[in-house]
């Protein structure tokens, strides 16, 4: 964009105020829409789409297939002898109204706590930003990846492809209005926060910070959830059908997902019991079978990590 002031141009292409000069980029009536374009712009470029990212990485692995699996002449005219092993791989990358559980005072213990108590107060009070939050802020959202296996002679390019695509969102992404909350907070497309039952939860703590009350619930380990149950009623999963029914995964022939000790800790103000903050902890296992010239086992070992802040 080029400024109407300073005449210099703006490499950001969502920048609403020259980097140069400090005017405004944008002027008259259109400004305010043009400046809600270009947020809602941002949001949509710098979101990343999970699925897509993790069949990034699938698919460059499978093209390495295609280059180092497949048959080649030796200088005989014969085959070069292509057998494959296993091998692990390390990456560097490393409202008011509501009450609090029993319904008594503010100096409980988290021992007087039983985990349906706590995850009912959870419940109740979490799926209120769907609700009432005007803003949600993901401050950062880290991905890391600890482990992968992969075919010996993939190790390089699985490990390239893992640091490529999985790289940590750093800078703050804002989520303002109903649809747009409901749409990116957890769990992203639902009109709940949390479905979970006292069976879903493995661990449930409740403590009274002074000003806030300290929330953690660690959900079961759950293989292949689906949305709304087990780790998919409080977590964004990656469900296999997502995958499976992806014909960019085609070559995909088994796909699986375990998650173990999906972790949240959240804090609710004390005088309204909203929900003001939270981290999800969530570990990802991805286990999947291509068939490429033969087939190949390949897992994915990662972490994902997201901080929100809410307001009302």
């Amino acid at each position: 964009m080029i400024c109407p002031n300073c005449k210099k141009e703006n490499a950001n292409k969502y920048a609403t105020v020259c980097a140069y000069c400090g005017e405004a980029l944008y002027q008259g009536a259109d400004a305010v829409a043009k400046e809600q374009e270009l947020v809602t712009m941002q949001k949509k470029d710098k979101a990343n789409s999970v699925i897509k990212t993790l069949l990034a990485i699938i698919l460059a692995i499978v093209v390495a297939m295609v280059a180092i699996i497949i048959p080649k002449p030796d200088k005989d005219g014969g085959e070069l002898n292509n057998g494959e092993s296993s091998t692990t791989l390390n990456s560097n990358q490393n409202g008011d109204g509501q009450t609090t559980p029993n319904g008594t005072g503010d100096n409980d213990s988290q021992n007087e706590k039983t985990i349906a108590e706590v995850v009912d107060y959870f419940n109740k009070n979490a799926n209120r930003v769907k609700t009432e939050a005007v803003k949600v802020v993901k401050n950062y959202e880290k991905r890391n990846i600890n482990e992968v296996v992969a075919p010996a002679v993939l190790q390089s390019t699985a490990d390239t492809m893992a640091d490529k695509f999985m790289k940590d969102d750093t800078d703050p992404i804002t989520y303002s209005g109903r649809e747009e909350i409901v749409e990116n907070f957890q769990v992203p497309k639902q009109s709940y926060v949390s479905c979970l039952t006292e069976n879903d939860v493995k661990e449930a703590s409740f403590k009274d910070m002074g000003d806030y009350y300290e929330v953690r619930i660690v959900v079961k380990d759950t293989t292949n959830p689906t949305a709304g149950k087990g780790v998919g009623a409080a977590f964004d999963v990656i469900e296999t059908n997502e995958v499976e029914g992806n014909s960019e995964s085609s070559m995909v022939e088994k796909f699986s997902t375990q998650y173990s000790n999906c972790t949240v800790v959240a804090k609710f103000d004390k005088k309204t019991n909203r929900m003001t903050s939270a981290i999800y902890t969530i570990p990802t296992k991805l286990m999947l079978t291509v068939n490429m010239f033969g087939t190949h086992d390949i897992s994915i070992d990662m972490t994902f990590e997201k901080d929100y802040t809410i307001t009302y």
